[in-house]
């Protein structure tokens, strides 16, 4: 466990912003491309926790004790509702890391990275390790960002770099409402899933991530097709429900005073 403090927001679109954080204790901290980490915040209410996966382009970031976040805008969310609106100083508790959302140990022959909206974030860590197999040209990296419309393309000046960079590395952008005024080759109308490339049981691997709508059709589709539930690993962004009201008018959704215990001892360990 440890703390951190928020030093910089950026807007990436009008429902998105990255946060960046820098550790409290300036120490470094290790992390696998793709896992996240558990941030309790503090409100007028009172503490909450969010689960959010860095977003992190380089290892340097990490050893330098910053990460990054990548978080979309919730009609009436809680965690929208602060960090929207959050300014230099907003300190957090963390703890982790966490998840199976990462590269397998050994390799494919076709890496599938299929996204949508901010399910892109634990995909950017991955590209700085994915550099040196690329330039070897030791394996095919399918990214398949789906996303709205155009302005919620995030990192796309890094993603179309990367891309024409590395050969073998294929970018597939998917607009499901809106298509670019004057589209590219790896511009795509429609849902990411139905731009999936033909499955090769033999040779691919598929990380899912992003709302459970796509996850869950990406994962019947390729299922059907073939690939094995070993050549698949899930994770859906499922967004937390609105606080109930209770009489008095104030939302319900406050640790309980177990959970305050519990993060108070925590944080006691912590300071130890």
């Amino acid at each position: 466990m440890f703390t951190v403090t928020l030093n910089q927001v950026q807007q990436l679109s009008d429902s998105t912003i990255e946060l960046q954080f820098q550790r409290d204790d300036s120490a470094g901290f290790n992390f696998v491309p793709g896992q996240f980490y558990r941030f309790v915040f503090t409100d007028e209410v009172g503490e909450f926790e969010r689960s959010y996966s860095l977003c992190n382009l380089s290892q340097q970031e990490a050893n330098a004790g910053s990460l990054r976040l990548v978080i979309s805008e919730v009609d009436g969310g809680r965690a929208t509702r602060l960090l929207f609106n959050a300014k230099q100083g907003l300190s957090a508790c963390l703890t982790g890391p966490f998840g199976r959302l990462v590269l397998p140990s050994a390799l494919p022959q076709r890496l599938f990275l299929v996204a949508a909206s901010v399910g892109i974030a634990p995909y950017l860590p991955m590209l700085e390790m994915l550099a040196e197999p690329l330039s070897r040209g030791e394996l095919q990296v399918y990214f398949m960002f789906g996303v709205r419309d155009p302005g919620e393309f995030l990192y796309a000046s890094f993603l179309t770099g990367y891309a024409k960079k590395y050969a073998n590395f294929h970018l597939a952008v998917c607009y499901s409402r809106q298509m670019p005024a004057a589209p590219t080759d790896h511009d795509y109308s429609g849902y990411v899933q139905l731009h999936l490339p033909v499955p090769d049981p033999a040779a691919d691997f598929y990380l899912l991530c992003g709302n459970p709508s796509m996850v869950d059709d990406c994962f019947k589709q390729l299922k059907t097709a073939g690939i094995g539930t070993r050549q698949m690993v899930r994770e859906k962004y499922v967004f937390a429900k609105r606080p109930k009201i209770v009489s008095g008018g104030e939302p319900s959704s406050g640790p309980s005073d177990e959970q305050k215990r519990l993060i108070a001892e925590k944080m006691l360990k912590y300071k130890k």
